[in-house]
């Protein structure tokens, strides 16, 4: 072997050999993700660490809070007794003592509470998905005509979404007045901020072919949407619309409690004239509303997307 032939084996198992040198950096890549991830791990230690600490998040605390929780569900629930369970009311109109029907003497006026709950889910989130479908396309950084707009959009539903119905409800019950329009406005807002952000994330993974055929063709950008994103997009635009919907009932049943209309106001009233037994009743009738209303919904979303999607 010639010294020529050393040489060139020596240069090639030295330091500019890629294969050491991918090696080499490979390892260096290691440590250093090693050394970040401890540090991450450390930093959520102290913050759980912290947490729990503030907010008092101990076994013997969380155990007593069971006890307790039990406690008040036994001080709200009616005493019924079976041999009149089920009667009517007498002769001078008045319930029975025990008996269901004097349990639910509100009953149609809870009804028509409810029904005003639901209409005000309806409207609040039939305005919000308006505005969040016009504002997503403007806020995907794929479909944004440019970095001004998309910015501006992006800031807008983050600020929409940013402030709790309740204290939007708050100031509307300020503004115009105890009453449904309040909590419809409140939710609108807040489902328009929500709708978007999910509306925008669903545009940025629509593919783009479509939309480049129609810029070949000279569609203008409102019709590169309209034709080239939508038919994609909507099966999604329409689920996720109808998850807000299931959420905006029960956000309906909770901003009641400012004065925003629906069933939180009487559910408020009951609770804060102590009157114990109303207050199950009135649980009970917006538990049943939540879930007949998620099944329906769920109906309608896989009526509309196709069951077969999920199989």
């Amino acid at each position: 072997m010639t010294d020529a032939t050393v040489g060139a084996e020596g240069a090639g198992a030295g330091p500019s050999d890629p294969v050491s040198t991918f090696e080499r950096h490979r390892s260096e890549l290691r440590a250093s993700r090693r050394v970040w991830n401890l540090v991450a791990l450390g930093l959520f230690v102290i913050a759980l660490a912290l947490s729990i600490n503030i907010s008092q998040f101990f076994p013997a605390r969380i155990a007593t809070a069971i006890t307790r929780f039990f406690e008040y569900f036994g001080t709200i629930t009616p005493n019924l007794e079976w041999d009149v369970l089920f009667e009517g009311r007498d002769e001078n109109g008045r319930a029975v003592a025990g008996s269901i029907t004097y349990w639910y003497t509100d009953f149609w006026d809870y009804m028509t509470l409810i029904g005003e709950t639901i209409l005000m889910a309806i409207t609040a989130t039939l305005i919000g998905t308006a505005f969040a479908f016009v504002l997503s396309f403007p806020a995907a950084v794929n479909l944004a005509p440019n970095s001004t707009v998309y910015w501006i959009s992006r800031r807008f539903l983050e600020i929409c979404r940013g402030v709790p119905e309740i204290l939007l409800a708050l100031v509307f019950v300020f503004a115009i007045g105890i009453g449904p329009l309040a909590g419809v406005m409140a939710i609108a807002i807040h489902s328009a901020g929500a709708l978007g952000k999910l509306f925008a994330e669903v545009n940025e993974n629509a593919s783009n072919r479509p939309v480049d055929g129609i810029t070949a063709a000279g569609g203008t950008w409102a019709q590169k949407m309209l034709y080239g994103v939508v038919p994609q997009v909507a099966p999604n635009f329409f689920s996720y619309a109808m998850l807000r919907f299931e959420i905006n009932v029960r956000a309906s049943s909770i901003i009641g409690f400012v004065g925003a209309g629906g069933i939180g106001a009487e559910l408020n009233r009951v609770i804060s004239f102590y009157s114990d037994d109303r207050v199950m009743a009135v649980l009970i009738l917006i538990v049943v509303m939540v879930t007949i209303i998620d099944l329906i919904s769920e109906r309608i979303r896989l009526g509309f997307i196709g069951r077969e999607n999920f199989s």
